[in-house]
């Protein structure tokens, strides 16, 4: 298994440096297609001396692969760069963007993963019964329904009726864990509940289909009884697409908190990025999309890590 691991933990670099230079790529476009950040900042001051001075302040006078090289050697040091517009570390930006998506996006995730397993094998194991049609119906109603608009209907409810959350505040753990709990509960039930539909819908159809196979049907005959059936041979048969449906879901989830960050008035990540590219800020582009890939890639990696786990076969042909 150690041996898988390191397989495709090293599969990631090459993929980490492409996405590196895509990102590096987008921006650089980004700059053509919206002008030079240094004739905004020179403002009424369009001289070429007063361009060519910040051009060689920030280094984009140089050529593509000299500024690409710099960028990226800085970036594996932790370095990206400084903010156009508030002319502070990018990574000091992001990081403080980071934990509230991080808090929204994780909590979501334990929330709706959790709660599609179970409900998915709760349906799953008596497909067309009433319990069944119950879950496809909730479920349905979930997957139609946008996040942004759960979202509103969360605060509008819980928030200003009831009373029982702000909904417009971000809480950091330092203020009491249950305050950081209040603050981003309703956040992450607007992601939750969509991610527990596709989960649900995903591992009813794979739960139905390994209950019919034929080592089930075999075990059955043994007489081996039926919680041990549903958890020893169908459960882990039945995950391994359903892992694939909850990477996807980490990399949309972190996309649709963009909006769902604007409904709940939350600084995070995807309102970093949503303002940087509209005060055409380079450097906070080209961190935040390597900051997001980075992060899809490391949840590949644990699914892939989990593939391993349940299916022995994708060990033995990658290990």
């Amino acid at each position: 298994m150690a041996k898988y691991i390191t397989f495709r933990f090293l599969s990631l670099l090459p993929l980490l440096f492409a996405v590196s230079v895509v990102s590096f790529s987008l921006a650089v476009i980004g700059e053509k297609v919206n002008g030079s950040i240094a004739v905004q900042k020179c403002a009424e001051d369009t001289s070429p001396t007063c361009v060519a001075t910040i051009e060689k302040n920030l280094g984009i006078d140089k050529p593509l692969r000299h500024r690409f090289v710099s960028w990226f050697s800085d970036a594996l040091q932790g370095d990206l760069g400084i903010s156009n517009q508030t002319n502070g570390p990018v990574s000091e930006l992001l990081l403080e963007g980071f934990w509230p998506t991080f808090s929204i996006v994780g909590l979501s995730l334990v929330l709706g993963v959790s709660l599609g397993i179970a409900v998915g094998i709760f349906s799953g194991t008596k497909p067309g019964g009433a319990r069944d049609t119950v879950t496809s119906v909730l479920s349905t109603s979930f997957l139609a329904t946008p996040s942004y608009v759960i979202g509103i209907f969360l605060s509008f409810l819980i928030a200003t009726k009831l009373g029982w959350v702000n909904p417009t505040r971000y809480t950091p753990t330092e203020d009491g864990y249950f305050e950081w709990f209040k603050s981003i509960i309703l956040p992450a039930a607007s992601l939750a509940l969509p991610t527990m539909a596709i989960i649900q819908r995903q591992l009813r159809s794979s739960m139905a289909s390994a209950l019919q196979s034929r080592y089930v049907l075999a075990a059955r005959a043994r007489g081996v009884s039926r919680n041990a059936l549903v958890a020893k041979h169908a459960l882990p048969n039945a995950m391994i697409p359903t892992l694939t449906v909850i990477g996807i879901r980490v990399a949309a989830s972190i996309g649709i908190t963009l909006v769902v960050e604007r409904v709940f008035g939350l600084n995070g990540l995807g309102v970093i990025l949503s303002d940087a590219v509209t005060n055409n800020d380079i450097p906070v582009i080209q961190g935040a999309m390597l900051l997001v890939a980075t992060l899809v890639l490391l949840v590949n990696l644990l699914i892939d890590i989990a593939y391993g786990f349940l299916n022995p076969k994708v060990r033995l042909e990658n290990g």
